[in-house]
């Protein structure tokens, strides 16, 4: 039995589903089939009395407007519709009409066979008829099918029912099981996807948050001591201070994202003046771009509007030209452009920084947390790491598409709005 339950906790999911469904419709034919089997003929005698009774109601009730011929015209009828034998005598015991009346005669000289529930049903009345004042006897008898014979022709056809319930069943199951566990089975690899991600992003942020805090802690412990170079206090206070804003910025940068993926599906969307939003956050860096002598070439089209959460994607452009400013060498050039497409009639922003190129095999990894191109690790020169994860992270939440070129000498970062 163990070996059993472990079998079953093992089994993927679609075999599962498969197994169940193709069960549950196995045994609904069955249970269909044992309805058949038991109440069928039972229903169907009662179907058929009841049927034979109302028609002989409507007879008797309408006699009294018929003449002979018209009553025997009606017998005809209901003996040829209902498959019964019918005879109907006057008071002398005459036959004046029968259905099968050499049958009829035959089987009721000594008397007719009183009710018999398993092989016919039996039925008497008087009639009156207009004009006339003699009374008739009308006797009726109805042949049931035997219950025997109905499971008899149950039990022969009960082979073939099985084998197309059974290929019904696993078709029916294949089909449903293949429809259900599709989406499932995705939602459940990206689940364990965004697990992987999130460990080893935890991992990562051990790695990284370890190097600012040691060289904090042996500063601070080699000033306590007052040991070698460390005595000279003023100048590694000063570098323990800078440890720490090291350490607070990536703290900061690490609950961003942890803010943004608790409210992923939380984003405001609205209308925002691209236009303005671009020149807004152009202004901001002016100093920057001065103090780098980067000349900058703005082609940005009036009139622009998007639909996005405007607080994430103006982190998300921010980050864009911060990262093209401190990636660009001095001197270089920022190239923005944003503009409507006059075939598809999305909006595409392009920002494009000279001077610097990026191989084509680091493409899809630079968006990956904390990942630089710059192995030193150095952060004054390759930053935190997180600035185009979180870009691209902010992109996915709204179904942007985005991509990063990298040229001959220059490297362009492109996003598509809807």
């Amino acid at each position: 039995m163990k070996k059993i339950s472990k079998f079953w906790n093992n089994l993927n999911i679609k075999y599962k589903l498969f197994t169940i469904t193709s069960g549950l419709l196995l045994f609904l034919a069955f249970i269909i089939y044992l309805t058949l089997y038991f109440f069928m003929p039972a229903y169907y005698h009662q179907y058929k009395i009841k049927s034979l009774q109302d028609s002989v109601e409507s007879i008797v009730e309408d006699s009294r407007f018929y003449d002979l011929e018209e009553l025997q015209g009606r017998l005809y009828f209901l003996g040829k519709k209902q498959n019964v034998a019918i005879i109907l005598t006057d008071n002398r015991g005459y036959i004046v009409f029968g259905k099968n009346q050499q049958h009829i005669t035959n089987k009721y000289n000594k008397d007719i066979p009183s009710y018999n529930q398993t092989k016919e049903y039996n039925i008497k009345a008087i009639i009156n008829l207009k004009d006339n004042n003699e009374t008739y006897h009308l006797e009726i008898a109805m042949p049931l099918q035997p219950i025997d014979e109905a499971n008899t022709v149950l039990r022969n056809i009960m082979p073939l029912i099985i084998v197309s319930a059974f290929l019904i069943a696993l078709l029916g199951a294949y089909i449903y099981s293949n429809t259900i566990t599709k989406p499932l089975i995705e939602i459940i690899n990206k689940e364990r996807e965004e697990e992987k991600k999130r460990k080893e992003f935890i991992a990562t942020i051990s790695h990284e948050l370890k190097t600012p805090i040691t060289i904090i802690s042996g500063q601070l412990e080699g000033m306590i001591y007052n040991v070698g170079k460390y005595k000279d206090r003023e100048t590694y206070l000063k570098k323990s201070y800078e440890a720490t804003q090291e350490l607070k910025f990536l703290v900061n940068e690490m609950m961003e994202i942890s803010k943004r993926e608790i409210l992923e599906k939380d984003l405001l969307i609205e209308s925002i003046d691209f236009t303005h939003l671009l020149n807004t956050l152009l202004n901001r860096q002016n100093f920057l771009l001065e103090e780098k002598k980067l000349e900058l070439s703005c082609k940005i089209e009036k009139n622009l509007v998007i639909k996005a959460d405007k607080d994430k994607i103006t982190k998300a452009l921010n980050n864009l030209i911060n990262n093209a400013i401190k990636y660009s060498p001095e001197n270089e050039k920022i190239i923005i452009k944003a503009y409507k497409s006059k075939t598809t009639k999305r909006i595409i922003f392009d920002i494009e920084n000279t001077g610097v190129t990026i191989e084509n095999k680091y493409l899809k990894e630079i968006f990956n947390p904390f990942y630089r191109i710059e192995k030193s690790r150095n952060r004054k020169t390759g930053g935190s790491g997180l600035g185009l994860y979180i870009v691209s992270e902010i992109l996915k939440s709204h179904n942007l598409q985005y991509k990063m070129e990298s040229k001959k000498n220059s490297v362009s970062f492109i996003i598509y709005f809807s």
